[in-house]
């Protein structure tokens, strides 16, 4: 398996299971919108460390991010229905 395939991979894997946890709980009631917001900025902060510690710490730390920022997104869209 190529380098890349192996980011790729860990980004997908990371997102998935990150981004359904967070919707399960939030729909639990243990995780609410300004936690998610909070959980975004920090995030945010540890990708910009990442960057300079290697490729699949970037990868992962994206795929943690983005799933944060995609769940939010969902929760504030069903909110808005």
């Amino acid at each position: 398996m190529m380098f890349a395939e192996i980011e790729e991979n860990i980004y997908d894997e990371t997102f998935d299971s990150i981004y359904h946890a967070l919707l399960e709980e939030y729909k639990e009631g243990t995780l609410t919108v300004k936690e998610l917001e909070t959980n975004i900025e920090e995030q945010q902060q540890v990708l910009l460390n990442s960057m300079f510690e290697g490729e699949t710490k970037f990868a992962y730390t994206s795929a943690i991010v983005d799933a944060h920022q995609y769940a939010l997104a969902i929760i504030q869209k069903s909110m808005n229905n």
